[in-house]
């Protein structure tokens, strides 16, 4: 091989071995933007196509009732719940079991910083979004917030990763790691953007469900946590919900719909008519306080289901998955089905006020004109359900058979833990709180009836802010949520209070920690809390490094003998390069933990900046591309001649150069700059240890 041919050989593999410096702005402005769009269309897909199938469900269940009898209208019930369950879990299980449960943990640590990208593939999101339509549409109590932030996560996954692949330089360097989305997934230029991308998505997929933008993005503020929230999101994540918003309005005006017939909204009539009082504040608290103590009791109790149902098929029926699991969802759909048809029966039978017409009420075993309140809060959706709950004109109706819907409404919820279809927790969880909080706001109305006390809506409302902010550990997202469905900024205050005493009635008791917090325990997802424990709150770098043998450490002038047998005596990615007897200091070598683009160990080497660090004939401090780019230009350059020495001036210039320029890059203009001079710094430095190696 002649001189030239390995010059250019060198700056070839410079140039595919460099990742890209950063997603460009305009490419992740696009990202952004169809992400919007995409969650956009894929929610007014999710609730006409839940709408249609639950419409159809029970209007059969209605008409078998109507001609056969009670047993005719249970037995169609069941069988179309046993149909759409069995659909459901059949693509889960056959197709993409990571599809199971709503994927909320995982995103969370994804999110967090953690490479969890395997998750995110065009198969899990395609059977994600049939599954969870199925899942509401079966009727198990629960909601489709947790698997629609997981869509929207994988949706920007995948169309970051679309865009990025048509940069030359960046679809060059995939193709020379094998096209992986994992090793794609784990380079500073694509973790950012995507995870960028990800959390507007799911602001998006929040900010639809409840038709509120500000609360989508509030919402995955508090998911991520402000340790995981780059300065450039919010402007993002703000220009994400609108266009989301505004696409889907667009849409629903052409296909004459209004949003108001698939989100929570109440209307409100003014500040002629007041939704609360000063005597109200007293009644408020008691039902802050006593959801404040329900949710903890039923945290634990969903987790305790879930542990007997993972030791369950993980013991005895371990041999029979996943058709023990398959066969656990389509008798739980039935069991469901069963439970509410038959407690429906304890309803009595109300005539529909002419005036909430809009409303979803059932009519069941009622004559026409009539409904029955029991069956209008169970044989439906939980946002249908939440909707009635918040209503403020039907104050006198779903008094005492609200707590026959509690109690079976609870035991469904919190006996539906762990089963694996796609499914969210918030809209169940606000359901309970509504029911409870109705409740409570009836009998008060019956024991004080003539002090003007607040509607039983209003208490409904309060309720369900209490349970999901101790539930989900979550205050302002929830307030926001709450008071966009109520119409009435108002409500504010209240809102406010009721989250305040459920969240300190929950730390009073110990409560444990919020659901998904819990999940990513229980699941083993990496993740790592904004502040250190105590235990290693006092550790330095230093005291968590491993010992390597004295052979690793090579001289800026190796021969071909001393680099085999480092790389022989040493299974670590990172080898220390010294000059005589200085050995680099510990400290510097940080990525050797094993996860050096994680949150801990990016923060550990990013706030000790060593004084030699800008020496280029000291130490070194490179990352996995650098240590990976150099053993393979030494290996190259082995190959390209039977000599048996090599200098360190080629290796030194591919790692310190670079090393230079991004110990200075920052966001600001001369930190790109110096990026690219030190990749020019790199280029060169190839080119001239080439040249010297072989004069």
């Amino acid at each position: 091989m002649s001189e030239g041919d390995v010059v250019l050989t060198c700056r070839a593999m410079s140039r595919a071995l460099s990742p890209p410096a950063k997603l460009p702005t305009c490419s992740a402005w696009m990202v952004v933007v169809l992400t919007a769009v995409g969650m956009a269309l894929a929610n007014l897909c999710t609730v006409f196509t839940i709408e249609f199938l639950v419409r159809f469900k029970f209007n059969t269940m209605q008409a078998a009732l109507d001609r056969g009898g009670i047993a005719a209208g249970m037995f169609a019930l069941m069988g179309l719940a046993a149909t759409f369950a069995t659909l459901g879990t059949a693509m889960v299980h056959g197709l993409a079991p990571d599809a199971g449960g709503s994927g909320a943990p995982e995103n969370k640590g994804w999110l967090n910083g953690f490479n969890l990208s395997k998750m995110f593939t065009k198969r899990i999101l395609a059977v994600r979004f049939v599954a969870v339509i199925l899942s509401n549409a079966t009727g198990y109590p629960c909601g489709r917030e947790g698997p629609t932030v997981t869509m929207g996560s994988n949706l920007a996954f995948l169309l970051c990763r679309w865009v990025t692949k048509q940069h030359a330089d960046a679809r060059e360097w995939i193709d020379l790691q094998g096209g992986s989305p994992g090793a794609l997934a784990d380079e500073h230029f694509f973790a950012r953007a995507v995870r960028v991308a990800c959390i507007v998505g799911g602001a998006c997929g929040m900010a639809m469900i409840f038709d509120s933008p500000l609360g989508g993005i509030l919402y995955m503020f508090e998911e991520v946590t402000s340790a995981s929230w780059p300065m450039e999101l919010t402007f993002k994540a703000f220009v994400g919900c609108v266009i989301c918003t505004s696409v889907s309005y667009a849409l629903l005006a052409v296909a004459k719909k209004s949003i108001r017939d698939f989100v929570i909204f109440e209307m409100w009539y003014g500040p002629d008519s007041p939704d609360y009082s000063a005597l109200d504040i007293p009644g408020f608290i008691l039902v802050s306080g006593i959801l404040g103590l329900l949710a903890p009791l039923h945290t634990k109790l969903c987790l305790s289901v879930v542990e007997l149902r993972k030791q369950l098929h993980g013991g005895p029926l371990r041999k029979c998955q996943p058709w023990a699991k398959m066969l656990d969802t389509v008798i739980f759909a039935v069991l469901c089905a069963a439970a509410v048809a038959a407690t429906s029966f304890a309803g009595l039978c109300t005539p529909v006020p002419e005036q909430q017409r809009e409303l979803s009420y059932v009519r069941y075993q009622c004559p026409y004109g009539s409904y029955n309140p029991v069956a209008s809060l169970l044989l439906t959706t939980a946002e249908g359900a939440v909707k009635i709950l918040f209503s403020r004109e039907n104050a006198q109706a779903f008094g005492a058979e609200s707590s026959i819907a509690l109690f079976t409404y609870f035991t469904m919820n919190v006996a539906f833990s762990g089963v694996p279809v796609p499914s969210g927790n918030f809209t169940g969880t606000m359901m309970i709180g509504g029911l409870a909080g109705r409740l409570i706001g009836h009998w008060l109305s019956q024991l004080f009836p003539d002090s003007g006390l607040a509607r039983s809506g209003i208490y409904s409302m309060i309720g369900a802010a209490a349970m999901l902010s101790s539930f989900k550990q979550m205050t302002i997202a929830v307030v926001l949520f709450v008071n966009t469905a109520s119409n009435n900024v108002e409500l504010g205050p209240p809102l406010m209070l009721a989250v305040s005493v459920s969240l300190f009635m929950g730390k009073l008791l110990g409560s444990p920690k919020a659901w998904d917090e819990e999940q990513l325990l229980r699941k083993k997802v990496p993740f790592l809390e904004p502040e250190p424990c105590k235990e290693v709150r006092d550790l330095q770098a230093y005291d968590l490094l491993d010992e390597i043998p004295e052979e690793s450490y090579l001289p800026p002038e190796p021969d071909i003998s001393q680099v085999e047998k480092a790389l022989q005596c040493c299974q670590a990615p990172f080898l220390p390069v010294v000059v005589g007897d200085t050995r680099p200091r510990p400290a510097l070598q940080v990525p050797w933990l094993g996860t050096p683009h994680s949150a801990g160990s990016s923060a550990a080497h990013t706030n000790r900046r060593h004084p030699a660090r800008d020496e280029i004939g000291r130490e070194t401090w490179r990352d996995d591309w650098e240590c990976c780019a150099s053993f393979l230009f030494l290996r190259a350059l082995r190959q390209s001649s039977n000599e048996g020495s090599l200098r360190g001036h080629s290796l030194w210039h591919l790692c310190g150069c670079h090393l230079q320029s991004r110990s200075r890059c920052s966001n600001s203009g001369a930190g790109i700059q110096a990026e690219r001079e030190g990749r020019l710094a790199v280029r060169v430095g190839v080119e001239s240890g080439c040249r010297r190696r072989f004069r």
